[in-house]
């Protein structure tokens, strides 16, 4: 970051209690302790107090510059006065002070800016609730407010910003609203999707650096990343739970079919524990995403159509890294007599949480749809 910045760029560290003082000495070390400039406490409520301590309520943000001149805005980010401040302004302010001759002058002119306080280092911005709909699945996802108020501070229209662990894109989506450049990178092509998605929504073109191409990078992620990359290209639900999703790690939006995901080629076993999951939940079809499919795979998908009149569809994973996997979804799901359009699949942002509403009218849709055409 110190070497990519320009003269008049900042940096901002966030971290917590954890780990604030060790990243400080190291940022001194980096940038120099002269151009420490604040040590910012974002303080937020909540739950879960332990008895045996005081209620650990905030992180930290280290601000450093790049060197002595650096880009910092005060209007836009100026705060409120505080009630008794508003109270006690609405009196003149007088001062008294001797000058050096010993003569004692009064001050006078002080009046409160309109436009709020200049702000300090102490920051009180709630997160984002666990139920909140702007959530996209990161533990770590900042607040917007958080990162308008660092953005607007820090940079100017048309100057660009970096973000190197940018997750769900936040620092982005906050950059592109208020007309700055932005770059963000992420060790996850799973965090990459939903960035891209994200930003989308906001008439942005954002261009894509390093992403799988081919099986043989699919075959390099880890097992939970491809799963999560792979839901969420399919423009999917994914299991609340990584692990212990009784062989469910995904559910289709509109029609809530099952579906599972095998970072290999899939074989008969695969298909017979898959069918069991499917039946457990008590759907009829379902979706099993593989690098390939054995012939025996395909002859017991056969089997268990005739035999349970379940539909178990093949989707291979090399159709994900095409650029519009969802219009072979459609295609591949009317084929199994799913009843969708192009328009009621694709859903805007893929990865917000739906609302219970509409995973109960999902569910009675697909249980109306299972009755009218039963096995």
């Amino acid at each position: 970051m110190h070497r990519v910045l320009s003269d008049a760029g900042s940096l901002y560290l966030h971290c917590d209690w954890h780990a604030s003082h060790y990243l400080k000495c190291l940022c001194d070390e980096v940038f120099g302790y002269k151009h420490f400039q604040n040590e910012i406490v974002w303080y937020y409520r909540g739950g879960g107090i332990s008895p045996k301590r005081w209620g650990r309520r905030h992180d930290v943000l280290l601000f450093y510059s790049k060197s002595d001149k650096w880009t910092f805005n005060v209007d836009p980010v100026r705060m409120e006065y505080s009630p008794e401040s508003q109270e006690r302004l609405k009196y003149t302010a007088r001062s008294f002070r001797k000058t050096t001759g010993g003569e004692e002058r009064v001050y006078d002119s002080y009046r409160p800016n309109p436009g709020g306080k200049h702000p300090d280092d102490v920051w009180s911005i709630q997160p984002l609730m666990p139920s909140n709909r702007k959530r996209l699945g990161y533990p770590t996802q900042k607040p917007p407010d958080l990162l308008k108020q660092v953005i607007l501070a820090s940079s100017n229209e048309g100057d660009a910003v970096l973000d190197p662990f940018c997750g769900c894109g936040t620092t982005m989506t906050v950059a592109e609203e208020h007309k700055r450049n932005w770059v963000g990178i992420d060790i996850s092509p799973t965090a990459i999707d939903i960035c891209v998605s994200q930003l989308e929504l906001l008439g942005a073109e954002p261009t894509t650096l390093g992403m799988p191409e081919r099986v043989e990078d699919l075959a390099e992620m880890s097992g939970f990343e491809f799963q999560k990359w792979a839901i969420n290209l399919m423009r999917a639900i994914p299991s609340p739970t990584l692990s212990h999703d009784k062989g469910i790690d995904g559910k289709m939006r509109v029609t809530n079919d099952p579906i599972q995901v095998k970072q290999k080629q899939a074989g008969r076993p695969d298909v017979d524990s898959f069918q069991t999951a499917i039946d457990r939940v008590g759907h009829t079809r379902g979706w099993l995403v593989a690098f390939g499919f054995s012939k025996e795979a395909i002859e017991e998908i056969a089997r268990v159509k005739r035999a349970r009149g379940i539909d178990i569809i093949p989707f291979h994973a090399k159709e994900l890294l095409k650029a519009a996997p969802v219009e072979k979804i459609v295609r591949e799901g009317r084929k199994h007599g799913q009843q969708m359009s192009f328009e009621e699949f694709v859903v805007k942002a893929p990865k917000t949480r739906p609302k219970v509403e509409d995973l109960v009218a999902s569910e009675l849709r697909s249980r109306a749809e299972r009755e009218q055409h039963p096995a």
